[in-house]
């Protein structure tokens, strides 16, 4: 019988990209897929759509079977909404999430996988070298004091747990499916010859990570059964806003239009993963950043 895959908020760019990963025929094994969503999800389809928002429990508890493995998917802001209040935050991310968190308590799934924020729970580290999970965290921000909350729940619970803090995943479809992302944008204001914004001087560092790498890694954490853990997936090498920028010039042949604006509270100047600890269990990037970037370039221009 195949593993079933129930994706909480699997219409976005995580989700869509697993279901788009496995019709590839390159998750390994076939699994089952459930979406639960509000959205229908408009590009790869699942076994099951079932409409809803994450708050309906009851919905989702009717849905569970035994050995499901549960992917918390969901937060409906994103790191640069540092305006919105803490309470919104509460309202919208965390409370919702505590009363998953207590559904599953009671559930015979087999695990819940929670995607984290690699690229704010940290905040901004003493040096600049790859920030490994034994780091202490330090979220600057309403939406990684949530992701903190969240992950302390999950933790406490007594429900066999993954959680999942990625750097900055990139790749085909992030521009439809993601508010945030920066190659998306700068790929999509490249062919539409739109402006792009950057905050500062292009100078901030992060870890830039194809998406079809991250899903590798997702998919073997959720099959391998090392149930409460932690795990970064990065690459372990940083890139500058800049530097990304250039590489994106130079495969498109187009120049970018910049606008620049100053830094903005939530902008960390570094974030780079140490992803040492999933590479152990036999995981490692298959694409470079720049074979990266190209196959993102190809998805726009249709080659793909």
């Amino acid at each position: 019988m195949s593993q079933r895959l129930v994706l909480l908020g699997g219409s976005g760019f995580i989700g869509q990209s697993l279901l788009r990963f496995q019709a590839q025929g390159r998750s390994g094994k076939i699994f089952k897929t459930v979406i639960f969503d509000p959205q229908p999800p408009e590009y790869f389809q699942p076994d099951l759509f079932v409409q809803g928002k994450i708050d309906d429990t009851e919905k989702i508890a009717g849905l569970l079977t035994a050995g499901d493995i549960v992917f918390h998917l969901v937060h409906t802001t994103i790191p640069s909404d540092a305006s919105r209040p803490s309470g919104e935050e509460e309202k919208e991310n965390v409370n919702p999430s505590l009363k998953l968190i207590d559904l599953l308590k009671k559930s015979p799934v087999r695990g819940l996988v929670y995607l984290s924020s690699g690229g704010t729970v940290y905040g901004e580290p003493s040096e600049r070298r790859p920030i490994s999970e034994s780091a202490p965290v330090n979220p600057g921000s309403p939406y990684a004091r949530a992701k903190i909350k969240i992950e302390k729940a999950v933790q406490g619970s007594g429900v066999p747990y993954l959680i999942i803090r990625p750097g900055n995943p990139f790749g085909p479809f992030q521009e439809l499916l993601n508010r945030h992302g920066a190659v998306g944008r700068i790929f999509q204001a490249l062919v539409k010859n739109e402006a792009f914004t950057i905050y500062g001087q292009g100078e901030t560092v992060r870890d830039y990570i194809y998406i079809d790498d991250f899903i590798s890694a997702l998919l073997l954490l959720a099959q391998g059964g090392e149930w409460g853990q932690i795990f970064n997936i990065g690459t372990g090498i940083g890139a500058s806003l800049k530097q990304v920028i250039a590489f994106c010039e130079k495969i498109s042949k187009k120049k970018l239009t910049k606008i620049y604006r100053p830094l903005r509270g939530t902008d960390l100047d570094y974030n780079v993963l140490d992803s040492a600890k999933i590479k152990a269990r036999g995981w490692k990037p298959e694409y470079s950043r720049e074979q990266g970037l190209r196959k993102t370039w190809e998805y726009f221009t249709g080659k793909t």
